[in-house]
């Protein structure tokens, strides 16, 4: 990160620039927090960590103990890998209202046995999947091989323990028939699900047991699906969450990864497979003027008409239907249907990397919400897994080998979470979310820099920063708020909220903050982050609690330039030991560094392209950290 005068702090004028001219220049006082921010010049991610499980004997104290592999406890030995795999591509599966669906049958090469079958579905391409078998893993991030497309799951390792593993193809898609009535064919039908359970169930090669397995939107399926169960369909495993049903972390900001996750320009991605007949946007079931108008409203506005990918998105529906209907709805966002998280009583094991917005807020919402009294959370090491989606696998059959087989495994003995803990890389149990001894501390931001908790004395002049619209300056200002070095080490685990205050010189901004550890040497590590968009900043009072602020869906309400407002910004839940000797760093800014690499891979929210001064003001504005007691 580089300290450099905001834009406006030195300025200069000239009667003409040439040879001879003579510059005058008024130098303003420079703010000592005040940096260019350069995403990265921050670690992201523990490069090179592999997770494996650590076996720990049945009986074992686990209360306070860190582990080196993600712990496992043993009460019976589980599925072992004995069988070899039988393959059976492209049968045709006929729906209720006899579409038939492409399905492909991975299953123990075992004559006439009889298994419990694993369905994985959704729209990457049950093709893709069989990569699985032969492609090593590629680390997220330093991989120019890893696709995120890869994720109904390891097929080898669960059917030489005795699983069929079913890949299914939906409607309107690769060698499947039919459309759907869905706005993208890759969403599938829960109706669609239930007859291909069914189907598998009554298979010679089943004993009537089945289950569901995969990441990402696999996870989507078995969710939607498990609101309203077949009696037959006995566990589900929706890693890396996605349920978009959900109110945590909504940031009112467009996510520009969804468009390069569909378009292929996530790191290696593959993208969905091409429907074989297009489906139009859902927006073009609205009134034509009403269409004309939004589509027009949305067009008009600067990070739209100054951002030409987005530009073109929405002059062009068809190049992408899922992203133009997202796009024009991000403008006049809906309420949420109610959840029905409550209602799913399917025993659930759910998992989430860390710093991943769309699925780390959904996979601790689901897990505080789900109805089943058998549920558990897995929570990874930062940023996405590694592809092809193969790690954890053991964690998914030994659930599986307890609720659909019977073996006691001993995973139901254990504490409902296991989670990662960063600056130490341990793992260890926790009995609840948040975490029951939890301490929220207030860490006040103060002029010029700092971070305590002590509270701020007297009257301050705000701390300024102006970021230019991106396509005249693509520069990334930023504040930073950094403790003193910590006289001992600090546990940090559960949900993160800053307070901010502070104005604005337009009517709207968009808020991003870091939380950084700072190690003795000066070096950046990523612990989480947060987004908010300024039009956006009213509360759900009902929902919100004060370590987790909640945002309606709603249309925006501009902000009165110049006008001190409190917002509330939610930051994902994580786990973290800052270490003594480091220090706890807060950033605030306004864009993503669209020229970091992630940047480059689409990975960022959409580019807000006004020009605008952001004030940021003291003796309210503070960080709130779950600070957990360390034991006796």
């Amino acid at each position: 990160m580089v300290l450099l005068p905001s834009p406006g702090s030195i300025f200069s004028s000239a009667r003409q620039r040439g040879e001879g001219v003579v510059i005058a220049m008024k130098i303003k006082h420079i703010q000592p927090n005040l940096h260019i921010y350069l995403g990265d010049d921050i670690r992201i991610r523990v490069k090179g960590y592999k997770p494996m499980g650590q076996p720990v004997p049945f009986g074992t104290d686990v209360k306070s103990v860190y582990f080196d592999g993600y712990p496992q406890l043993v009460k019976k030995e589980g599925s072992q890998p004995i069988y070899s795999v039988k393959v059976k591509k492209d049968i045709m599966v006929s729906m209720r209202d006899g579409v038939r669906l492409a399905v492909d049958v991975y299953s123990p090469d075992a004559g006439s046995n009889k298994f419990p079958a694993i369905l994985s579905f959704f729209g990457w391409g049950k093709d893709l999947q069989e990569m699985t078998r032969w492609l090593p893993l590629q680390e997220y991030y330093d991989s120019p091989f890893w696709d995120g497309c890869i994720e109904a799951g390891d097929i080898d390792y669960l059917v030489e323990r005795g699983y069929v593993h079913v890949i299914a193809e939906p409607r309107n898609i690769g060698k499947s028939e039919g459309r759907s009535e869905r706005p993208s064919s890759m969403w599938v039908p829960p109706s669609d699900t239930y007859d291909l359970l069914e189907w598998m169930a009554k298979q010679p090669w089943c004993d009537g047991n089945v289950g569901m397995t995969g990441a990402c939107g696999y996870s989507g399926t078995q969710l939607e699906l498990a609101e309203n169960p077949p009696p037959f369909l006995k566990a589900i495993t929706p890693f890396l969450t996605l349920y978009h049903k959900g109110d945590y972390g909504w940031t009112g900001i467009f996510d520009c990864k969804m468009n390069s996750v569909l378009s292929g320009r996530h790191g290696n991605d593959s993208a969905p497979v091409p429907e074989n007949t297009p489906t139009p946007p859902a927006m073009f079931n609205l009134p034509k003027q009403e269409l004309e108008r939004r589509l027009q409203e949305a067009l008009n506005h600067p990070d739209i008409k100054y951002n030409s990918k987005w530009y073109s998105l929405l002059k062009y529906p068809m190049r992408s239907p899922i992203v133009f209907d997202s796009l024009l709805e991000s403008f006049h966002p809906t309420p949420l249907p109610p959840s029905k998280l409550p209602q799913i009583t399917v025993p659930t094991y759910l998992s989430t990397s860390g710093i991943v917005p769309t699925h780390t807020w959904c996979t601790f919402e689901s897990f505080e919400h789900i109805g089943s009294k058998n549920k558990k959370l897995l929570l990874w090491p930062p940023l996405s897994p590694d592809r092809p989606q193969t790690q954890f696998f053991d964690e998914v059959v030994r659930w599986f080998d307890y609720w659909i087989k019977g073996i006691d495994t001993g995973i139901m003995d254990e504490p409902p979470l296991k989670i990662f803990v960063n600056g130490v890389n341990k793992w260890r149990f926790e009995n609840e979310w948040p975490l029951g001894r939890t301490e929220y501390v207030k860490f006040y931001l103060h002029p010029r820099g700092g971070l305590s908790t002590e509270t701020v004395k007297g009257t301050h002049e705000p701390d300024t920063f102006t970021q230019p619209a991106p396509y005249s300056d693509p520069t990334v200002y930023c504040l930073t708020y950094r403790t003193e070095p910590l006289p001992q080490d600090i546990d940090i685990t559960g949900y993160i909220t800053l307070y901010l205050h502070a104005s604005i010189d337009k009517d709207e901004t968009n808020w991003m903050v870091d939380l950084v550890d700072v190690d003795p040497e000066g070096k950046k590590t990523l612990v989480s982050n947060g987004a908010l968009a300024a039009e956006h900043r009213v509360l759900n009072e009902a929902k919100s609690k004060p370590y987790l602020p909640i945002h309606p869906r709603r249309d925006p309400v501009p902000v009165p330039p110049g006008e001190v407002i409190e917002y509330a910004i939610a930051i994902m839940p994580t786990s973290m030991i800052f270490k003594k000797g480091h220090s706890i760093e807060l950033i605030i800014r306004n864009q993503d560094d669209l020229l970091s690499r992630l940047g480059a891979w689409g990975a960022h929210y959409l580019p807000h392209m006004e020009t605008v001064t952001h004030h940021i003001h003291f003796g309210k504005s503070y960080l709130l950290l779950p600070v957990i007691p360390f034991s006796e």
